[in-house]
């Protein structure tokens, strides 16, 4: 976790070309030029890094990551795990929503109770296993008793999805997570403008002493790569992320600004339609061919300049090695597009006519999208892209399964098991559209949550990978990179080397202006 410091700030002139006005303490202001809006309030429901990240300011978890993506005290103290199937937790001394009241036991169980529940639909029910109890054993520790083991239990927890939410307020109807937000995160949010800007303040009973050290940060919402480079070279904002590695190097010549490069657990994917009858990826050995048939060197080495790394369905980052043997990835690729070419024959579809979209918004998408249409018009593919707006995209891949093959990104997560389970569509639910169910996958992907990581798991998962391989349906491209930019001479900043669960923000507490 390298600390990077750095001199100096011009805050009136920042504030003034945000159009924010000026605090009363404006040299404890950072400016946060964030890429995209949320795409909801429900911590406990939106499943987008732009929101999670947003969450991650205001919210906390029982537990949390350090930069070897280990499990560490969050919320709560301390843990014990005195069987296979019983936690008690220990929640931190002092640990207080920004409202001032202490969060306590019954919140626990009652954000747990709310992630479980039908009506919520969150999508990280499923994560957390199948629960039998949860008591409240004094104000400060909760029991909870699960129904089997499951290993990725504890991980689980340290996703901003499992937020702990003031319940008491919430059940009182006081606090509504569907339109506002309440935690004991180091910030609380007192403005918003929807699509514009927040503007975040220190939240006064956060438990970690002397933090935040900010005591504002305005939040300026910046979708267009080109306009957040501007604001970085004047000094409007002081800190973003960019996809494209293009981005830091445009601004190296910039005096001041610096770049940190975070390696995450997330690679981008395709997603294959293998359930529409009018796509050719209908047939297993259509979708087979193209996989074999990708050069994912290539997109590293032309959209990524080569800072990136083929990556596989177990994400890279965990260092397993449970996919990289399949001849997908250990084959030469004149062999590759040999055995392609031989499956499309054998498909009767020599020259198959598909659609590639990805989203308009996302340059670094589309570009992958360039480059996996020359790959894999060597095995006989006509590829046409179609970058479409988001809205567009969104609902025709993951509501009307109305597509061939879509370009995007996976979050990782901080473990491997977690990660493979969205091959289970019935448990992932977001990819019912497009993503077949193959039992025998469906069951070995149960059986792996109740697998602690060893060697038995390591099989285990090469086993998976294989499944996965053989049903071409949802495909790991290369590792995703954060590119953390800022100004040096406006903010000091503290940033991970590696992250889980895009928490690219988890020393937020550290940043602070330059004095």
């Amino acid at each position: 976790m390298p600390a990077v410091n750095s001199p100096s700030l011009s805050v009136l002139a920042l504030l003034a070309g945000l159009g924010l006005a000026l605090p009363a303490q404006a040299e404890n202001v950072i400016t946060w030029g964030k890429p995209a809006e949320i795409t909801g309030f429900d911590v406990h429901v939106a499943g987008t890094v732009a929101s999670w990240e947003m969450y991650q300011m205001v919210y906390e978890t029982l537990l949390t990551n350090d930069d070897d993506l280990s499990l560490q005290p969050g919320l709560a103290e301390s843990w014990e795990e005195e069987s296979p199937t019983r936690f008690v937790f220990t929640l931190r001394e002092g640990a207080a929503f920004s409202n001032g009241r202490a969060v306590d036991a019954q919140d626990v169980i009652g954000s747990i109770e709310r992630i479980r529940n039908p009506e919520v639909a969150s999508y990280w029910a499923h994560q957390l296993g199948e629960i039998e109890s949860m008591e409240a054993l004094d104000d400060r520790r909760v029991a909870i008793e699960l129904a089997q083991p499951h290993a990725t239990f504890l991980p689980a927890l340290a996703h901003i999805t499992a937020a702990i939410i003031p319940v008491q307020e919430y059940q009182a109807g006081e606090f509504d997570p569907t339109s506002e937000m309440l935690g004991s995160g180091p910030f609380m949010v007192e403005a918003h403008d929807q699509d514009e800007r927040w503007t975040l303040v220190r939240n006064p009973h956060y438990g970690r002493a002397g933090y935040p050290r900010a005591d504002r940060m305005n939040v300026a919402i910046i979708p267009d790569e080109s306009a957040r480079m501007a604001a970085l070279r004047d000094g409007r904002i002081d800190f973003t992320t960019f996809e494209n590695p293009d981005a830091p190097q445009m601004l190296g010549a910039t005096a001041n600004v610096e770049h940190h490069p975070i390696q995450t657990t997330n690679y981008y994917r395709l997603d294959v339609n293998a359930l529409s009858e009018d796509s050719p990826f209908h047939d297993r050995r259509v979708r087979q061919a193209m996989n074999l048939a990708l050069d994912r060197e290539a997109i590293n080495m032309l959209v990524f300049n080569g800072t990136s790394a083929v990556d596989y369905p177990v994400p890279a980052a965990f260092g397993k090695d449970a996919c990289r043997d399949l001849d997908t990835y250990a084959l030469s690729r004149e062999e590759r597009l040999e055995r392609a070419r031989a499956l499309l024959e054998e498909a009767e579809q020599p020259a198959p006519q598909v659609e590639l979209m990805a989203s308009s918004a996302n340059q670094v998408l589309v570009r992958i999208a360039e480059v996996a249409q020359q790959s894999l018009a060597e095995a006989g593919f006509d590829v046409q892209i179609a970058a479409v707006p988001t809205a567009e995209y969104l609902q025709r891949v993951f509501t009307d399964g109305d597509f061939d093959f879509s370009a995007s990104w996976l979050a990782g997560y901080t473990d491997p098991s977690m990660v493979i389970q969205w091959w289970n569509p019935k448990f992932a639910v977001w990819n019912l559209a497009f993503q077949e169910e193959v039992p025998e996958l469906s069951d070995a992907l149960a059986a792996i949550r109740a697998t602690p990581d060893s060697p038995e798991r390591d099989e285990a998962l090469s086993e998976i990978c294989a499944m996965i391989d053989q049903g071409a349906n949802l495909l790991a491209l290369v590792s995703k990179i954060d590119y953390v930019v800022y100004r040096s001479d406006q903010v000091e900043v503290t940033l991970a080397d590696r992250t889980g669960s895009a928490n690219t923000w988890q020393y937020i507490a550290e940043f602070a202006p330059v004095e």
